[in-house]
């Protein structure tokens, strides 16, 4: 008859392979992960200020300047705690990294709306659409971040590599271009935006949490006789479930780009205003029908191309009296406009002989 497997010597002799923690490092681990979670005047201020520049550099199109926002947010030493706490067992821990979590967004997001109400009708840039096009990829991408920046923080001599997992989490951008994109009626980006943003905060803490684990910051063994505690699994389950949830938006995305092919525009999108008006302009031409309106590049010399189709005799002066419209939705009346119509041809069968 088999001997039944002991489970607990497995565990050990899985855990035995990654390195453990000295008690020196525990303590200082320890100590940096209850600075994460203490949120206090410090991260506030640099929550706003980063969130402000993230919002900025999105408009902006400007990758540099998003790219610095990434490094100074401080949104990632909560969520690290967070994940900390689960494998600790300890629930005062995961309550207060919640919290300092949830006033960070609530900051960014403010942040955020606050400067998309001061630019209305925007040119949405590059950066704002990658952020309104998420898939599984960066599912995994956050669960990497995750693991990597708690394997970082355990081991002293990697801290250095705590700036790269900033940029590679990528927090704040989703979270700039939800209070962006709200404030300009773009909710379809916004809606992709939040489930970027959500999936990157569940799979961070869960990949935190596993690290932290594999380190030999697991439960204490008191308390693992009977198991983790119970708000452990329960937890964790929550975290799970929605990763799964938020998979399969995510999960739909891969699919539709392995059928369109991936995003790579060759031209930018036009401010909401143009679009509004191009719109309004065909409601009263019923037999114009648009099919592109677009700028070429962000120089202003680029000007707007809108491409148009009609199967009917164009009238006189159209092209000038739709390009009038654009210069004034643009609010420039040296605006460059190109406006193309295509006469569309009637394909009549002729009846077989």
């Amino acid at each position: 008859m088999k001997k039944p497997v002991d489970k607990t010597r497995l565990r050990d002799r899985f855990y035995n392979y990654f390195p453990t923690l000295e008690r020196d490092e525990r303590k200082q681990l320890v100590g940096q992960i209850a600075v994460g979670a203490e949120g206090g005047v410090d991260f506030l201020v640099m929550m706003l200020l980063a969130a402000t520049l993230a919002s900025l550099g999105l408009l902006e199109g400007s990758t540099a300047v998003v790219i610095g926002a990434m490094l100074v947010a401080p949104l990632m030493g909560p969520l690290l705690a967070a994940g900390f706490a689960l494998a600790q067992g300890n629930l005062q821990l995961f309550r207060d990294a919640l919290g300092v979590s949830a006033l960070g967004v609530f900051i960014g997001l403010a942040a955020s709306l606050f400067i998309g109400a001061l630019n209305p009708g925007f040119e949405p840039s590059m950066e704002i659409e990658a952020r309104g096009d998420p898939d599984v990829l960066d599912l995994l991408i956050a669960l990497a971040s995750g693991m990597v920046a708690a394997y970082a923080m355990g081991r002293s001599n990697m801290a250095g590599k705590l700036a790269g997992v900033a940029i590679a989490a990528a927090l704040l951008p989703p979270l700039a271009v939800i209070g962006i994109s709200l404030t300009n009626d773009n909710l379809f980006v916004a809606g992709n935006a939040a489930i970027l943003f959500a999936t990157n905060l569940v799979a961070i803490i869960l990949g935190a949490s596993l690290i932290f684990r594999l380190l030999g910051l697991h439960v204490s063994v008191a308390a693992s006789a009977s198991g983790s505690p119970r708000w452990v699994r329960r937890a964790t389950l929550t975290l799970a479930l929605l990763v799964v949830i938020l998979s399969a938006p995510l999960l739909l995305n891969v699919l539709e780009k392995s059928r369109s092919g991936q995003v790579r525009p060759a031209t930018y999108p036009v401010s909401t205003a143009v679009r509004r008006a191009v719109v309004q302009y065909l409601e009263e031409h019923p037999s114009l029908h648009m099919i592109e309106a677009a700028r070429q590049s962000t120089a202003p010399e680029a000007g707007i191309t809108i491409v148009l189709s009609t199967s009917e005799e164009l009238q006189a002066g159209i092209k000038e009296e739709l390009a009038t419209v654009v210069r004034n939705a643009r609010g420039s009346e040296n605006a460059i406009v190109r406006v193309f119509i295509l006469q569309e041809a009637l394909l009549i069968s002729e009846p077989a002989p």
